[in-house]
């Protein structure tokens, strides 16, 4: 069950980090979610955050969509390149969305911002 899990090294969870890819990076809009993307020069494997405000939703919802956005993550890291940073803000939608519409909207963003092909 642990391969299937996001491991502690690809989260982002330090203030610094997300303010890192706040000002350094470039965001990506769309309805259920804000991307933001910054390659860091380090050789390490991608890494990610989730922020979600709690006008978002009830905690259960937003703890819902975190864990659809780490698992769609874990799935396409492979496919990312070293030392990209990505932070997803979530949006009031996203709470309400399937895991297919959270999906292809993070690959579409992924794939406008330069680091997935659509």
């Amino acid at each position: 069950m642990a391969a299937l899990t996001l491991p502690k090294p690809a989260r982002l969870t330090r203030r610094a980090e997300f303010a890192a890819v706040r000002e350094q990076g470039k965001s990506q809009h769309g309805n259920f979610m804000v991307l933001g993307t910054w390659q860091a020069p380090l050789s390490e494997p991608a890494r990610f955050g989730v922020i979600a405000a709690r006008r978002t939703g009830s905690a259960v919802e937003r703890n819902r969509a975190r864990r659809r956005l780490r698992e769609i993550f874990r799935v396409h890291r492979p496919l990312l390149p070293a030392g990209l940073w990505m932070v997803v803000v979530l949006r009031r939608a996203a709470v309400r969305a399937t895991f297919a519409a959270l999906t292809e909207e993070w690959r579409a963003l992924a794939a406008r911002a330069g680091y997935l092909k659509a």
